[in-house]
């Protein structure tokens, strides 16, 4: 935006097509799956993200190259490396669904951990924003390339064969129409927030070592929601897992508002916001283990991923455009703050009911 001059919608657009474009992939990688080892589809992950950050770190500034290497090639090369990082330990440990997603998906973010402080010194030293991208394509690509090589499937698993399913008879239940309304619901709020939340602190006049920082108290806090949420899902259970999360996310977010922000304040919420955000990614993966089977997950959560496909789009937009025709962040965060709040009430209803039928049985 400071340098080339991108509005914060387009800015936005090019986040928010990441996260619309790798659910959709990881559709047709589940069916590709059954002909190649997901190793070949590591390996296609590791190639496509390196051939896409090394088109925009050369685009110059142009909107649409950088937007078609950061947004469209890297968002399937995420689609099959995402794929791959989260069905194939799913399989090894099959009894500890919520804690094993949870360290699979854990990896999503605990990246942006190290790359935020390595992009801040690289930054701080003079070096141009697409150097830094082009550092980030060559060292992530080729990392995804070489640890693709550890990849293999659960053999006996693999033996016991995959029951015939029915997609549309599953994508119409009212099972699947819960968990896509939630994370459609949870990660609109969160990716609203998160692709602006260093535009939000600047606002707040925090200092820009704070507001880098911030990036990586939220990434960290992330990771720790992945775990945390995983471990907890397991006695608690997901619905009620994630109406915790959902809530601490919204009133995480709402408080951006109601707070005047300092460098404390603005770390702590960054901190809340992340770790709420993590469980999106753990909890509805663990609740589609569970209701349709670990060997259905490859097939049935890109499904559910549509409705994270859809907020990436709409979240981060809205947002952006937000920002841009009234100069601020409230009605952003307020928003925000509320389709949070929504999905959260579901699953607390959700488990309600759930107990409600428990205790009719008894």
């Amino acid at each position: 935006m400071s340098v080339y001059h991108f509005s914060a919608a387009q800015s936005q657009i090019i986040f928010g097509t990441i996260i619309a474009i790798f659910p959709i992939t990881m559709i047709f990688v589940g069916q590709l799956a059954r002909k190649l080892h997901p190793r070949y589809l590591g390996y296609i992950s590791g190639v496509l993200f390196l051939s896409g950050y090394l088109l925009a770190a050369h685009a110059n500034g142009h909107f649409f190259l950088t937007y078609l290497g950061l947004g469209i090639t890297a968002g399937i090369a995420t689609g099959f490396g995402y794929w791959v990082s989260l069905t194939i330990p799913v399989q090894w440990f099959p009894e500890k669904k919520g804690l094993i997603t949870g360290v699979a998906a854990a990896g999503f973010g605990l990246g942006a951990v190290f790359i935020s402080a390595i992009a801040e010194k690289m930054l701080i030293a003079g070096k141009d924003v697409l150097e830094v991208v082009q550092f980030i394509g060559i060292v992530y690509g080729l990392t995804v390339i070489l640890f693709s090589n550890l990849i293999t499937p659960n053999s006996d698993l693999s033996k016991s064969g995959v029951v015939a399913i029915r997609i549309k008879e599953c994508i119409s239940s009212t099972i699947f129409l819960k968990l896509f309304s939630g994370i459609f619901l949870g990660t609109f709020a969160g990716l609203l927030i998160i692709g602006s939340l260093k535009i939000i602190g600047e606002q707040s006049n925090i200092n820009n070592h704070i507001l880098i920082l911030g990036v990586s108290v939220f990434a960290a806090s992330n990771f720790l929601g992945h775990l945390i949420w995983g471990f907890l899902s397991d006695y608690i259970g997901a619905s009620l897992s994630i109406f915790l999360a959902l809530l601490i996310q919204s009133l995480a977010i709402l408080s951006l508002n109601l707070f005047s922000l300092s460098d404390h304040t603005y770390l702590i919420l960054s901190f809340l916001i992340g770790f709420g955000f993590g469980g999106n990614f753990v909890l509805f993966a663990k609740e589609a283990a569970q209701l349709y089977g670990v060997q259905k997950l490859g097939l049935i959560y890109p499904y559910v991923l549509l409705g994270y496909a859809i907020a990436g789009i709409a979240g981060p937009a809205v947002g952006g455009i937000l920002f841009d025709f009234s100069d601020s962040f409230f009605y952003a965060i307020l928003v925000a703050s509320i389709m949070s709040l929504i999905g959260s009430v579901l699953f607390l209803k959700q488990y309600i009911n759930a107990r409600r039928n428990t205790l009719a049985k008894n």
